[in-house]
């Protein structure tokens, strides 16, 4: 079964930094066959005349190709095994405790030089991406996590566009948010919504193609100007667990998927897609 062997992925020195940083870079996830593959396929998302589309996020150098203005997953038969990857299945596993997991996002970002902005490191608010109603507070329960990051489709340098990340964010966000609520005052707000973090300082994810930078969903984290002449490429991935309070593990509609889609998914994919149940 594809999970055997989940328990020895990361070593206990791992799993705890992870739960204490809220963030871990996981080197060798893919192979540099696949890394290649997968690039030029989210590359292929470019026109070639690079004529972006109204509805595509376009901002100092970051490109996000949407599929519509509501939808941001790529589950392209070229793409979709980034969503049932053996080894980061297991990576996930591991910290969560249990196989019996849902995978979404799938989202593509692609990330151009920039020159411009040479006073700001982030081209982004730190912010959180909790997949939380915005209405609805923090649980702070096991259940309630979800473990996410990127793929690292390129080498990624300093100042080369990777992910940021505030060590530590999610247990200083869990101590503010508590702080506040034993203040009469609404911990889930704080900061428009979590969407703008100004005041906690971050850290940029760097590392080798083939890499996942992981993190834990109450992190806040940014994107950073890409300042290397490499344009960088990355497919970003979120699990919960079955049952998520939220309701993140809601499968989407079986009608999604066509016939090529569909052939491009391992027993794990569809799993993980909610599209069998897990045994």
């Amino acid at each position: 079964m594809a999970t055997e062997g989940w328990t020895d992925v990361l070593t206990d020195e791992q799993v705890d930094r992870f739960w204490r940083d809220g963030y871990l870079l996981v080197e060798g996830v893919l192979t540099a066959e696949e890394v290649e593959r997968y690039r030029r396929a989210a590359l292929g998302l470019l026109p070639d005349d690079l004529s972006l589309p109204a509805h595509w996020y376009v901002h100092h150098g970051r490109i996000k190709p949407m599929r519509s203005p509501d939808d941001d997953m790529f589950d392209t038969p070229e793409l979709l095994p980034l969503m049932g990857n053996e080894r980061l299945h297991a990576v996930m596993a591991r910290l969560f405790g249990t196989h019996r997991l849902r995978a979404f996002d799938g989202s593509v970002g692609i990330t151009l030089r920039n020159d411009g902005l040479a006073d700001r490191v982030l081209s982004q608010d730190l912010h959180i991406d909790a997949s939380v109603p915005a209405d609805v507070d923090f649980l702070f329960t096991p259940e309630e996590v979800q473990l996410g990051g990127c793929y690292y489709l390129t080498d990624v340098e300093p100042n080369g566009g990777g992910i940021h990340v505030v060590p530590g964010g999610h247990r200083l966000l869990e101590e503010e948010v508590r702080a506040a609520r034993a203040a009469g005052e609404n911990g889930r707000a704080l900061h428009e919504a979590w969407k703008r973090v100004t005041h906690l300082d971050s850290v940029e994810v760097t590392g080798p193609a083939g890499s996942f930078a992981l993190l834990h969903h109450l992190v806040p984290h940014g994107a950073s100007h890409n300042r290397r002449p490499t344009t960088r490429v990355a497919q970003f991935m979120r699990y919960v667990r079955e049952g998520h309070p939220h309701g993140a593990d809601r499968p989407r509609p079986r009608d999604r998927y066509d016939a090529a889609q569909l052939a491009a998914m391992t027993p794990l994919t569809r799993r993980l897609l909610g599209l069998d149940p897990w045994e």
